[in-house]
């Protein structure tokens, strides 16, 4: 995430995206840190974020749910700091106006396909592989947020499985079925998954074994 954040601060302001380095850096913070869908990210009004709680609302997404999206104490201070840029004259201030703006007054709103083109970019000029040489795609960025909170909780010892209802709903999955697809094994769940077992039946396997 730092490689594309630097990327996103050496962009350079144009004429008619005067905000575009502050944008793509609080662009890639959300996705990065609350796992939102790129739609929901550019569907997000003035109006539906809390700056001084560190709070989303995401309104009528996919599946026609909405939710509430409470962020990370460092992702609120990026969301405050980019309100400063961005609530600033001659910007649109309506609370209806887009929070990611992609126009020179601050109206225009980005597309799903305009902002994964914009962050695309970011991985090229970030330099950022998969472990197969390829590029990302930006849905994968919601995915690694995912196995990123399950990598978590493995590792601090909580009951994955009771936990998983709260990501789905984080994350607004329709089901829980939907969330526990990131359960599938990819190596580090394994060993992680692995150890755990080993702590907690390793004495009984090895005793039914003699």
């Amino acid at each position: 995430m730092a490689q594309m954040l630097i990327a996103a601060d050496g962009l350079a302001p144009t004429t008619n995206s005067p905000l575009l380095p502050v944008v793509m850096r609080l662009a890639v913070v959300l996705l990065y840190t609350s796992g939102l869908r790129r739609g929901e990210l550019v569907r997000l009004d003035l109006n539906d974020v809390e700056p001084q709680t560190g709070l989303l609302r995401i309104r009528s997404s996919k599946f026609h749910k909405s939710r509430l999206v409470p962020l990370s104490l460092d992702a609120g201070g990026e969301l405050r700091a980019y309100l400063h840029h961005r609530l600033a004259p001659p910007f649109d201030t309506d609370p209806n106006a887009p929070l990611l703006c992609n126009g020179a007054r601050a109206h225009r709103r980005y597309t799903g396909a305009g902002l994964g083109q914009a962050v695309n970019r970011l991985f090229v000029a970030a330099n950022v592989m998969d472990k197969e040489g390829r590029r990302p795609r930006v849905h994968d960025i919601r995915h690694s947020f995912a196995l990123g909170a399950l990598i978590r909780w493995y590792r601090a010892g909580v009951d994955v499985q009771s936990n998983l209802p709260r990501l789905s709903m984080y994350m607004g999955h329709v089901s829980i079925v939907s969330t526990a697809h990131y359960l599938h094994f990819v190596p580090t769940m394994r060993e992680l998954a692995s150890d755990r077992f080993e702590a907690a039946f390793g004495d009984v396997v090895e005793e039914a074994s003699r």
